[in-house]
């Protein structure tokens, strides 16, 4: 089975290439710190089962799912492992075509398990996901404006007039990696505009002008 490991963290993939090379299901596994140098690959050789970290959409973009899609449709599946994961990023995932979803706390035998079931043509979500998930339908509409620590961030600063630069200057981010907040910010208020996305917000309670004023 051909593996295709995508993360940022080199160390993590190594660790994770070395771990899964023990089992001779797993006979041929390249790794790729970028989400570009992947996308590339592709072209010349389509692994079975792509592990890609969602950190890597800040990068390359949110339609890194659909690119895969629409080079290898019948081919390849992907498995999106989430570092900070909430419930509208793991339900839009499942729908932008991810095979398999999982946590980044999950345990090695889960990510094995995981890998296998999807190669096999399987759906797998992993367990602490599900749970998540299984919450979120009894919560109802409560989990709908749940952000990140990073989306609140984001948010709290395109409210409080800031370009996308200021802000990426300001988090130590870069530009795009900014830009992706802000478009899953909109994503899950179902706005298409900034000042769309101002006005619910401030109707919602979610930034609030005169703490904003009184923090300068």
């Amino acid at each position: 089975m051909r593996i295709a490991l995508v993360d940022v963290n080199l160390l993590l993939i190594d660790s994770l290439k070395q771990l899964l090379l023990q089992n001779p299901e797993f006979d041929h596994i390249n790794t790729f710190v970028t989400g570009k140098d992947f996308l590339k690959a592709l072209a010349e050789k389509c692994p079975d089962v792509a592990v890609v970290n969602s950190s890597i959409a800040d990068e390359e973009g949110r339609d890194m799912l659909e690119r895969c899609k629409t080079a290898l449709p019948d081919g390849l599946k992907v498995i999106v492992l989430f570092d900070e994961a909430d419930v509208h990023a793991v339900k839009s995932t499942i729908k932008r075509g991810a095979q398999g979803v999982l946590s980044g706390n999950t345990l090695f035998e889960e990510f094995s398990e995981c890998i296998l079931a999807v190669a096999a043509g399987k759906q797998f979500i992993g367990a602490a996901l599900k749970d998540m998930l299984i919450k979120s339908v009894f919560a109802g509409e409560q989990l709908a404006f749940h952000l990140s620590p990073r989306e609140n961030e984001v948010l709290q600063r395109v409210c409080g007039g800031h370009t996308i630069k200021e802000i990426a200057y300001d988090l130590k981010l870069s530009v795009h990696t900014v830009q992706y907040y802000h478009r899953s910010v909109m994503d899950k208020m179902k706005v298409k505009r900034t000042t769309d996305l101002i006005v619910y917000a401030i109707q919602h309670k979610l930034f609030i002008p005169e703490l904003q004023n009184s923090n300068r």
